[in-house]
């Protein structure tokens, strides 16, 4: 009759008996590797509850049950005669005239018996094999080195052991194995060994502060083949969840040869650069190393499910830190692969690609690398179809104040409120002003049609130029209650900026058009406030500094509290004397601000 085993035994996901069952969050108990398979495929809800789960959640091992398992399979234990004791092939192990072959044969079968026996690998540890081991490992037959490794390998399978192992020294007589000539299988264990021993948060530090540790894989991995390769990467990977073992593998230049075995297919190698890309010296690293971007690319393009997910999280830090590389992206076509990845199934994958493209496309006119030159305030215009922006720029050397206006404009009415708020600000004492125009979005042939007169000779400003202003007027026309998608495009390639909080600080106000009394006077400033918001700017309305200018209820009038404005009617209606007066005090009233702030600084 088969053994019924208890439902509480079987794992949920695959319906099979646990051989290493661990507790998730949750609080429910599955097999390590099915848990982990299912956490590999980018899923971070509970099987069972569905409930969501940590971003990296922990697995703690479920040693009662694992202990209740072993009772319910093993049944009564052997009788002492059944195999030899421990202690009987230990002695064989130590003692000096035994020859290799006899200790050859004891440690072969104590790997049999500890393999899948957590009883007998306890009484083994206890039996203070562990010592007899340590010293095989340094012996200079590689089967018999090979052997032992293997034999602690199994004694590490049980968490209770591994920081034991550690403290009795396993790490030396395991680094040394890993850098000594012996046999590809020998530093394949021995790099296995190390992976093992890293499931233990606490020993991850101690193996990467131990000399020679982390350079020695990297070694395997640059001159090893096959198994030993892969065992050296995934040890790698193990150890670099910890921040100081990223900086220790960078160090022993491990960024170039993880970018050539990622070439050469190795996908694990991906993985481990995930990790060195989240630290500064990972970064910098693979910014200066030639063709990382390309390496990254084809795995995108070739990859398993598993290697595209590191591939994108790597290119994501990358293309958050490097402009260069944003350019190397998209010149490779990153941006078009990850348009067809944003519906994949995997949701890890979507996830990394469509952030991957936003980056891609927040600097698609950045500069980050554009020297900082005196402060600057862009003050952005309204009206028509127009964009402004108008800035006023202090010296700190000589407290002068100089003021840009920077816009996009199609009829001109935004260009006609900058004009006035150009003046204004250059009417307070130590002002330089100066008109800057947004790019223009739409092609040619639709702006012809929309009967578009040309462009003003105004020299058109960058995103990046933002960050030399000490304050910012934004000006644009409304659409829907909005401002124009000319500006935004504009303001969309601030990405750069934002990483950097390069405006934060800076006061700003708005002004705008719209087509009627009801086209948006109010909602358009409102909208656009969030803008300045994630940059971190100080946001200054003008209130009712303008007066009795505010109140006046006999003319048609743009503008508000928020900031000057004007009426473009059927585009015939150009902005009134009293529009352009509210212009003019905005510009004075802002730079006077900005030069108040300025000097408080």
């Amino acid at each position: 009759m088969a053994t019924q085993f208890p439902d509480v035994f079987k794992c949920p996901i695959s319906l099979e008996i646990m051989s290493d069952p661990v507790i998730l969050s949750s609080g429910h108990t599955f097999d390590r590797s099915s848990i982990q398979r299912w956490l590999d495929s980018g899923n971070r809800t509970c099987p069972i509850t569905k409930l969501p789960l940590p971003h990296h959640p922990s697995l703690i091992p479920n040693h009662a049950l694992r202990s209740l398992i072993s009772t319910f399979t093993l049944g009564p234990p052997p009788k002492p005669q059944s195999h030899p004791e421990p202690q009987t092939l230990i002695s064989s192990l130590t003692s000096p005239s035994s020859p290799i072959d006899s200790k050859l044969d004891s440690l072969n079968q104590l790997n049999r018996l500890s393999k899948k026996n957590p009883v007998f690998r306890q009484r083994l540890t206890e039996s203070g094999a562990v010592s007899a081991l340590l010293n095989s490992v340094g012996s200079d037959d590689p089967r018999l080195q090979e052997k032992a490794l293997l034999l602690l390998l199994n004694l590490s399978l049980d968490d209770d052991n591994k920081v034991g192992l550690v403290a009795e020294g396993a790490i030396g007589r395991v680094v040394a194995a890993l850098r000594g000539g012996g046999s590809p299988d020998c530093r394949a264990v021995a790099a296995t060994m190390l992976t093992s021993l890293a499931v233990v948060e606490v020993n991850k530090g101690t193996i990467g502060a131990y000399p020679f540790a982390i350079r020695a894989l990297v070694s395997v991995l640059r001159d090893g083949k096959g198994r030993e390769q892969k065992e050296a990467a995934t040890a790698l990977f193990a150890l670099c969840s910890f921040p100081d073992n990223k900086r220790r593998a960078v160090a022993c230049g491990a960024v170039p040869i993880l970018v050539e075995m990622t070439d050469f297919g190795l996908e694990r190698a991906a993985e481990v650069l995930s990790l060195l890309v989240k630290c500064r010296e990972g970064r910098e690293e693979m910014v200066r190393f030639n063709g990382c971007v390309r390496v990254l690319v084809r795995l995108l393009k070739n990859g398993s499910s598993r290697g595209i997910q590191y591939a994108l999280s790597t290119l994501n830090s990358l293309c958050s830190f490097s402009e260069q590389l944003c350019l190397d992206s998209r010149r490779e076509g990153v941006v078009e692969i990850c348009l067809g990845m944003v519906e994949d199934e995997n949701e890890k994958i979507r996830r990394n690609a469509s952030s991957l493209i936003q980056a891609l496309q927040s600097e698609n006119d950045g500069n980050p690398g554009a020297p900082a030159v005196d402060s600057a305030i862009p003050v952005p215009g309204a009206g028509g179809v127009t964009d402004l922006l108008s800035s006023v720029k202090v010296s700190e050397s000589v407290h002068e104040i100089s003021a840009w206006r920077t816009y996009y404009s199609m009829y001109g009415h935004v260009e006609k409120l900058a004009e006035e708020i150009k003046k204004g600000a250059a009417s307070v004492e130590g002002v330089e002003a100066k008109l800057w125009q947004v790019p223009e979005t739409l092609p040619d042939e639709v702006l012809g049609k929309m009967s578009a007169p040309p462009k003003s000779d105004v020299p058109l400003i960058t995103p990046n130029e933002l960050a030399e202003a000490d304050g910012l007027i934004f000006g644009f026309p409304t659409r829907f209650g909005m401002m124009a998608a000319q500006f935004k495009a504009f303001l969309d390639a601030t990405g750069g900026l934002w990483r950097a909080q390069q405006l934060a600080g800076k006061p700003a106000g708005i002004f705008y058009s719209t087509g009627s009394q009801g086209g948006g006077q109010e909602t358009t400033a409102l909208t656009a406030i969030t803008q300045l918001v994630h940059h971190g700017m100080i946001y200054v309305p003008i209130g009712y500094t303008f007066g009795a200018g505010m109140f006046e209820m006999e003319k048609v009038k743009g503008g508000s509290p928020y900031g000057a404005g004007t009426f473009a009617g059927d585009g015939s209606r150009s902005p009134s004397e009293l529009e352009l007066e509210q212009a003019f005090h905005q510009g004075k009233y802002i730079a006077g601000i900005a030069k108040k702030l300025k000097g408080v600084a």
